[in-house]
């Protein structure tokens, strides 16, 4: 290979390269991405807020049967997660001990999966739950991660079944 063709490998080569690295980017994010309108409406509701990460999971499994949407807001720091509880009608004595629990657990192993776990009316987790368990789903607050894990369930076994996984084993809710 003669000096002119090196100068012109080499920038294609180059040029190539870089296009390799941005397709297969492109394709692992138009994969992982659902459109909006197949988004819950709690993540549409909330996916703009400052200082939180939203995010959507499409059936996410919960068990070896049970696969649900769903919704994830991680909040950058404390005041952003104060922000997203008081937005889904939290108390200032209920966000101070979410506060003073995550600054006592923070250091301890499995700190990550401490969470606190109810039910809310379906598609509006700053609502209390309405007695007809089908309407409901179930919201999860993990203090130590600052963020609240919406689960969509559809049906009140659906519901029985993620809270029965949430109290006494564990959700893996990693993207």
């Amino acid at each position: 290979m003669n000096k002119k063709q090196r100068h012109i490998f080499w920038p294609v080569f180059l040029l190539l390269c870089l296009l390799t690295v941005a397709l297969s980017a492109s394709i692992t994010y138009w994969r992982h991405t659902v459109p909006l309108s197949q988004c819950s409406e709690v993540y549409r509701q909330y996916r703009d807020m400052p200082g939180i990460q939203a995010s959507f999971v499409k059936d996410k499994q919960i068990n070896d049967t049970l696969f649900l949407d769903m919704t994830l807001f991680e909040a950058e720091d404390s005041a952003a997660f104060a922000n997203l509880l008081r937005t889904i009608g939290k108390s200032d004595e209920f966000i101070y001990d979410m506060t003073v629990l995550r600054e006592q657990y923070i250091t301890r192993k499995n700190a990550n999966e401490i969470r606190f776990s109810g039910s809310c009316l379906r598609g509006h987790p700053e609502q209390q739950a309405d007695s007809d368990l089908s309407k409901n789903e179930i919201l999860s607050i993990f203090p130590v991660r600052r963020c609240i894990v919406v689960f969509h369930t559809q049906s009140e076994l659906d519901l029985k079944t993620v809270m029965d996984k949430s109290y006494f084993d564990e959700i893996n809710i990693n993207k």
